[in-house]
């Protein structure tokens, strides 16, 4: 049977989602724990792998399993007894049984992440260590959201993000905004809000780096529009501790089937219009 898992992470220690030889990765984990309370290789796919450093609200992953017998076949003792056998710093939050037609990866209509800033590390709860970009000045937030509405839209994103072989960076950005955070614990932080259907590899740290570069005074705005007319070099790189996976968003469950094979399809520069 194939389920369907959300999980939290903290990616601090760990050497990004994917399994690794020799590293400690999230996946790397959790199909230890899952392959030892079954007694049987699992193998996980998930919704986006995540980089080095970089943590999970709500990650999404399936698996497919062995015909459940015993006390396994309530879920949610599996995540328990899974749970006792992980880190601190990942954990199971909920399993059920995937619909039809239900791939993490391919099925997905969205991610949604959240990058967050500190403007001054003595201003900022201490709660926040290794969650936050720590910058030394107080970044116009006027001047952040007039940035962001140039990502927004069907687009190549190849100034800001890594390629993988044989894909591509044309990623449909359906939301990007910056925002003060309220609450007791990140009262006075930034944070920077992005939904797209997909993101290519470290595409939201070059996005956040580049504005902040911009912020920062450090490059004119026009610079940062440019970057999407044409390939331009890499803009700075946003430390891997201040993005997080807030969401994964998902259609219902007859369209399941149909949306991941939209979405196995490789996009084409023809798709952009203007």
């Amino acid at each position: 049977m194939r389920i369907k898992v959300e999980c939290s992470y903290n990616g601090s220690a760990f050497h990004g989602w994917a399994r690794q030889a020799g590293q400690r990765t999230v996946q790397g984990e959790i199909e230890r724990a899952l392959s030892t309370l079954l007694r049987s290789e699992v193998s996980v796919q998930v919704a986006g792998r995540t980089d080095a450093g970089v943590h999970a609200r709500a990650q999404i992953f399936h698996a497919d399993l062995p015909a459940l017998e015993g006390r396994f076949s309530d879920l949610s003792y599996l995540v328990n007894r899974a749970n006792s056998l992980l880190g601190k710093d990942v954990a199971l939050k909920k399993a059920e049984e995937a619909p039809a037609g239900f791939d993490a990866r391919f099925s997905a209509l969205s991610r949604t992440y959240i990058y967050r800033i500190s403007p001054f590390r003595s201003s900022r709860s201490l709660f926040l260590n290794g969650f936050v970009w720590d910058v030394n000045f107080e970044p116009d937030l006027n001047l952040l959201n007039s940035l962001a509405p140039a990502i927004l839209g069907l687009k190549d994103f190849a100034s800001f993000a890594l390629p993988n072989p044989g894909g591509t960076t044309i990623r449909e950005v359906k939301e990007a905004r910056w925002d003060r955070a309220e609450g007791a614990i990140e009262s006075g932080t930034l944070q920077f809000t992005i939904r797209a259907d997909a993101f290519a590899r470290k595409m939201v740290r070059f996005l956040v780096g580049a504005q902040i570069c911009v912020a920062g005074g450090k490059k004119p705005a026009s610079w940062f529009f440019d970057k999407f007319k044409a390939y331009r070099d890499f803009p700075p790189l946003a430390p891997a501790e201040g993005l997080t996976l807030e969401k994964v968003d998902y259609p219902e469950d007859g369209m399941l089937e149909t949306r991941a094979q939209i979405t196995r399809a490789v996009r084409k520069r023809e798709e952009i219009g203007g």
